[in-house]
C-alpha cells in the first residue's frame, strides 16, 4: 500500500494573518473592544491594533491575547503531537529518540 501525503507549503504572512483574523472573530464573539482586551491583557491598544491589522505581534503578547480569549488550553498543544515531513524524517528520528540534545531546561 502507497500512503502519499500532499504538503501545501503555508506562507508565515498566511499564519499570521490567519492567527490575528481569528483572535478578532473572537474578541468581537465576546463582545470585547480593542480597548478592554488591551486592559484586561495587558498588551497595549497599538499592539493589538497593529496586530489585528497586520498579524505582527511578540509572541508574550500573542499568549496574553489567546489567555484573555480563552484559548490558552489549545495553545498548550500546540506543537504536542510529532509531525514528519517524510517517511525518512519519521525513522531518523524513532531511531534517534534515546539521544539526548541540548537542554531541557526550563521545561
Amino acid at each position: 500500500m502507497l500512503i502519499m501525503y500532499i504538503f501545501e507549503p503555508i506562507s508565515t504572512e498566511d499564519i499570521l494573518k490567519r492567527l490575528s483574523g481569528n483572535c478578532r472573530l473572537r474578541r468581537l464573539e465576546k463582545n470585547m473592544s480593542q480597548k478592554s482586551l488591551s486592559e484586561t491583557s495587558g498588551v497595549p491598544l497599538s499592539t493589538i491594533q497593529r496586530f489585528e491589522h497586520t498579524g505582527e505581534i511578540s509572541l508574550a503578547s500573542f499568549v496574553k491575547i489567546v489567555r484573555v480569549l480563552g484559548y490558552a488550553e489549545d495553545m498548550m498543544g500546540l506543537i504536542g503531537k510529532p509531525k514528519y515531513a517524510s517517511l525518512d524524517e519519521m525513522v531518523k528520528i524513532n531511531k534517534n529518540k534515546g539521544r539526548k540534545r541540548g537542554t531541557d531546561e526550563g521545561i
